[in-house]
């Protein structure tokens, strides 16, 4: 049977059982997600991981760099090649494929090189790393297009919101998994582990994919834009989001720290290995508990409100950073819970705010062109790693306050004009 968008259909009772499973299904595939994701958190445990291997500030910050870039720089390509295609779901599970082997490839190679060769094992690590989130980069065109498909306006924000509350207790039990590796497994073995446990999360959470039926859409041009045509639908896309991208480049600043609050606590508050298991707990448990009020927020005030909320709490994360430090490590375990409630609420709002805005038969362009036009914010976090060479933790998270509270005012404002 074929399926088509249908603007003014009401749908058959085949139809609302489909869209159930579809529901389910996207639900399953998020809850593993995130189990597979938190034991191998960037901000805590690939930051973690990387100081240990090379001690270095730059090379915290250039890897989050070269991972947003990896993950960023192909949508645009990619999203020309696919929004003629009807179907996105083969490709997206081939993203998936890719980013699973890619994880349990790095654990082996963790494993076998062992601490002989630390800088030669970062470098693997990198190259790994870029593979993953290529990986990512690429599945992200097509899933935007699919959510978009499978679940209609008025449910993204339970869909959402829904999706991280289900993956609270998953996540909660990876970061405690976590602590129990990292305190009790030698290094670098608890890495391979983490590693390797994280591909098997992200294979079963493809399974959620596998179980979706996704409809045909009839809303595309089945033929592939030359580039001069594709061009003028770029620049036409990139005004319609012009307000979208601003406050994304300036709320990002918060990304800029999040590596850096792991950092400063082992190395400038003494904070144990162990701690780090700990953080990532806290921070787990942040992303869960708001995930239920930032998807509250998308249904009943709109997305943009919502970013508002989100940006208002970026700005306060880093200025707590820093009242809360005088008083050691454990003092800063808000501060992670805090992004743990960050990283959600972007991940929710912005999602929610750019499916609202895309036109049905140019999502994919849309996905594309705005992993492209916020690459800038990947820069962020190398030139946070450089500016530490030179000046304090403090003085770079009131930097970022500073940033991201403009961006809450911009925010504001474009939720006013709507």
């Amino acid at each position: 049977m074929q399926f088509e968008e249908k603007e003014n259909a009401q749908p058959t009772q085949s139809e609302l059982s489909i869209d159930r499973r579809n529901f389910i299904a996207g639900l399953w595939h998020g809850a593993f997600l995130a189990f597979g994701m938190a034991l191998t958190d960037p901000t805590t445990v690939i930051s973690a991981f990387v100081s240990n291997l090379t001690g270095s500030t730059v090379w915290v910050g250039g890897l989050s760099t070269v991972l947003t870039v990896a993950g960023a720089l192909p949508q645009l390509f990619v999203a020309r090649w696919l929004e003629p295609k009807p179907r996105k779901l083969p490709y997206l599970l081939a993203a998936i494929s890719l980013r699973v082997i890619s994880w349990g490839t790095l654990a082996w190679l963790i494993f076998s090189i062992g601490t002989q060769h630390p800088i030669m094992l970062a470098w693997i690590f990198v190259g790994m790393l870029v593979i993953f989130y290529a990986g990512g980069g690429l599945a992200n065109i097509p899933y935007t297009d699919i959510i978009g498909k499978v679940i209609p306006q008025e449910r993204r924000g339970a869909f959402f919101g829904g999706k991280g509350a289900l993956a609270g207790p998953l996540s909660v039990g990876a970061a405690l998994l976590t602590r129990q590796i990292l305190a009790n497994v030698h290094y670098p073995n608890n890495y391979a582990l983490l590693f390797g446990l994280a591909a098997f999360g992200l294979a079963i959470a493809s399974l959620g994919f596998w179980a979706i039926r996704e409809p045909l859409s009839s809303a595309v041009n089945n033929k592939m834009l030359p580039w001069n045509e594709y061009w003028h639908q770029l620049l036409n896309a990139s005004q319609q989001m012009k307000e979208l991208i601003g406050a994304q480049l300036l709320t990002g600043f918060s990304l800029m720290a999040l590596p850096f609050y792991v950092v400063f606590a082992l190395k400038q508050l003494q904070a144990p290995a162990g701690a780090v298991g700990w953080f990532l707990l806290v921070q787990v448990i942040g992303g869960t508990l708001s995930n239920l009020m930032w998807a509250r927020l998308v249904d009943h005030s709109g997305s943009r409100r919502m970013l508002f909320f989100c940006a208002i709490t970026s700005t306060l994360t880093p200025i707590l950073a820093v009242v809360l430090s005088p008083m050691g490590w454990i003092a800063l375990l808000p501060v992670f819970f805090l992004a743990g409630a960050i990283t959600n609420g972007r991940n929710v709002g912005f999602q929610s705010a750019l499916l609202e805005i895309a036109p049905v038969a140019e999502r994919s362009t849309y996905a594309g062109l705005n992993a492209v036009l916020t690459l800038p914010i990947a820069f962020l976090s190398l030139a946070a790693g450089l500016f530490l060479q030179h000046w304090s933790y403090p003085a770079l998270f009131l930097l970022v306050a500073a940033f991201v509270g403009a961006g809450a005012i911009a925010i504001d404002r474009w939720a006013n004009r709507r």
